[in-house]
């Protein structure tokens, strides 16, 4: 696969992640906050996930390098950036992805995957045009989830 070519959830499984690539935005002294994230992928290239202001769309596109933005800040770019759950699965094959939905009744859209390697999962989410990494929960036996109900 060559240049921007958009892609689906189930074209991720089986593929071995190879390199992740992050950009950060940098503000003043405000944490460093997600800006991009490209997954390397055998047999696909760099996936971009990227947040259009609704939901998560996925594509093969080639990481940017870095960037000044003059009074708001810099962008870097960082491979395989320690602080990244998914960095743990580099060299690791995706055995299966989960789109995250998202449906009010009015819109739908995926709003977000989970992606499982044999050593564990993360969740990637769209959050009003950010994105959010976060470990997965392993599977309980019987493979499903835990659902845990508030009393009172």
């Amino acid at each position: 696969m060559t240049g921007v070519e958009e892609l689906l959830a189930a074209d991720l499984t089986g593929k071995r992640l190879v390199r992740v690539t992050t950009a950060w935005h940098h503000y003043a002294d405000d944490e460093p906050t997600l800006l991009h994230l490209w997954l390397r992928l055998e047999g696909l290239g760099p996936v971009l996930f990227h947040t259009p202001g609704t939901g998560l769309s996925l594509r093969v596109d080639p990481p940017h390098g870095p960037y000044a933005m003059g009074e708001h800040g810099e962008v870097s770019v960082v491979d395989d950036p320690p602080g990244v759950p998914l960095t743990r699965f580099v060299g690791q094959q995706i055995r299966s992805v989960r789109e995250i939905g998202y449906d009010d009744g009015r819109v739908g859209f995926t709003a977000g995957l989970t992606l499982h390697f044999p050593g564990g999962g993360v969740h990637l989410r769209a959050l009003d045009d950010e994105l959010e990494i976060t470990p997965a929960r392993p599977a309980t036996p019987g493979g499903r989830g835990l659902l845990r109900r508030r009393s009172g």
